[in-house]
């Protein structure tokens, strides 16, 4: 006899005054089942997700290859009695591109399909092209239109990038990610010039951590330490996997320089908060203070990080800090309704942010327990990612459409985000929501021992 393991009593409670049949479910011995079949869920959501957002209407044309930034269905056509988009609204946004890219290359890693290994290259030009085209190209000619005055944006670009080499081998990401490296640890101010008026020991503290843009050496944003120290980290693993001890050695002293000036200044280690920025203008770092908003994306990163320098070096704290940092998310930054994580915001680049924090969760989900990450926390970050997913799954798409917006718990409709009458579906809420879905048939994947999730990329 099969019994229900109670996630969330609300949202069970919620479920049994309706018709939808609780999702929730055990075998006699308390295991978690699913209804959902999460290969087939994912199949559908990312085979839509590439179909209908993914650019390419001339495959020989330069630069046709990109993520749109949304579609639109216009009366009289209505997304819930299935009809087709009439509207693809064109636009580059740079940063949102690499975390769309993921999706793709989370399905190609689950499923070792053609179609979705045939998109990397072509969207590879596609950034150079349209970055250089209409952003940067003019400012360094000879940086293959990878160079953005943002060093979070090439951060995203170079860990995508990463990615793609370390799963296929192919030089041509390794390429891109070392011509955007070159540019990235710059953020560090590695020159003393770069921070004039210091004393020597502020320079130095100044230089470890990552700037956020290229033209303002003194400002200091999670977004730019947390992937920084992340994409040393992703580095250094590939360095050791080749043979590159030497390399390998330069990255992690990078990384380790980074995190600790991270972990020193913009975030709370006995908490688990990770504030959002800080500036460094004036020379007194007692007067740095931050901006203690801690968004999802930042929660990400930092535990991302902090996990990678503890199975590089087996030191505890690193695991302390990355479990300090999950544990933040899942327990303040939950929905105050339903059981999933919660949005940062309707519109614009904030929809993107719990896509970020979920790329990671899987690998926290991944680590083994110990005395520092315990069966107990290890259990709740897993039913946070198995109830938001099976939220959105049950509520937040409609019948064989797999588009979804910024509510969760609901599926599109008209006037959600766009103007009444308009169902408007940005990219940048369908990819943290696609995203979802793919962790969750990975970690599936995993939980069942499937060789593809065997390691960690």
């Amino acid at each position: 006899m099969k019994k229900y393991i109670i996630l969330s009593l609300l949202f069970l409670s919620l479920l049994s005054c309706g018709d939808d049949e609780d999702i929730y479910k055990g075998d006699a011995s308390g295991e978690y089942v699913s209804n959902v079949d999460w290969t087939e869920a994912s199949n559908s959501s990312t085979g839509d997700f590439l179909k209908y957002f993914f650019c390419n209407d001339d495959p020989s044309a330069p630069g046709e290859h990109y993520f749109l930034a949304a579609l639109k269905w216009h009366d009289p056509n209505k997304i819930e009695s299935g009809s087709e988009p009439d509207e693809r609204q064109f636009g580059f946004g740079y940063w949102m591109q690499p975390h769309a890219m993921d999706v793709l290359i989370d399905a190609y890693i689950r499923t070792g399909e053609q179609k979705y290994r045939d998109a990397f290259e072509p969207w590879l030009s596609g950034m150079k092209y349209w970055n250089g085209r209409n952003h940067w190209g003019n400012r360094y000619p000879n940086s293959e239109g990878l160079w953005n005055n943002f060093y979070d944006d090439m951060l995203w670009c170079a860990l995508t990038t990463a990615r793609m080499y370390d799963i296929t081998g192919e030089q041509v990401f390794w390429d891109a990610t070392m011509t955007q490296w070159k540019f990235i640890k710059t953020a560090k101010n590695e020159k003393a010039e770069d921070v004039a008026g210091y004393g020597n020991d502020l320079k130095a503290t100044a230089r470890k951590g990552l700037a956020w843009k290229w033209d303002s050496p003194y400002s200091r944003m999670s977004c730019s330490n947390g992937p920084g120290c992340l994409l040393a980290m992703k580095l250094y693993k590939i360095c050791k996997k080749e043979g590159k001890d030497e390399e390998a050695a330069y990255y992690l002293n990078f990384a380790q320089e980074v995190y600790a000036w991270m972990s020193q200044f913009l975030c709370d280690i006995s908490t688990g908060q990770v504030y959002d920025n800080m500036s460094v203008e004036n020379s007194d770092p007692a007067q740095w203070k931050p901006d203690k908003v801690a968004l999802s994306y930042n929660q990400g990163t930092f535990m991302a990080s902090a996990l990678e320098l503890y199975n590089a070096t087996g030191d505890e704290e690193y695991l302390r800090n990355a479990v300090a940092f999950g544990s933040y998310q899942v327990n303040k930054k939950m929905d105050s309704t339903y059981p999933i994580f919660s949005g940062e915001g309707s519109n614009g680049d904030n929809l993107l942010f719990r896509g970020v924090f979920l790329r990671y969760f899987l690998d926290m989900l991944k680590q083994p327990t110990n005395k520092i990450y315990t069966e107990n926390t290890k259990k709740k970050f897993i039913n946070a990612l198995r109830s938001s997913s099976d939220v959105l799954w049950t509520f937040g798409h409609n019948p064989n459409r797999y588009f979804y917006q910024y509510h969760w718990a609901q599926a599109p409709t008209a006037g959600n985000r766009g103007t009444d009458g308009v169902c408007d579906i940005a990219t940048n809420a369908q990819v943290p929501a696609a995203t979802l879905i793919e962790i969750r048939a990975r970690y599936e994947d995993w939980a069942k021992g499937k060789e593809s999730e065997d390691r960690i990329y």
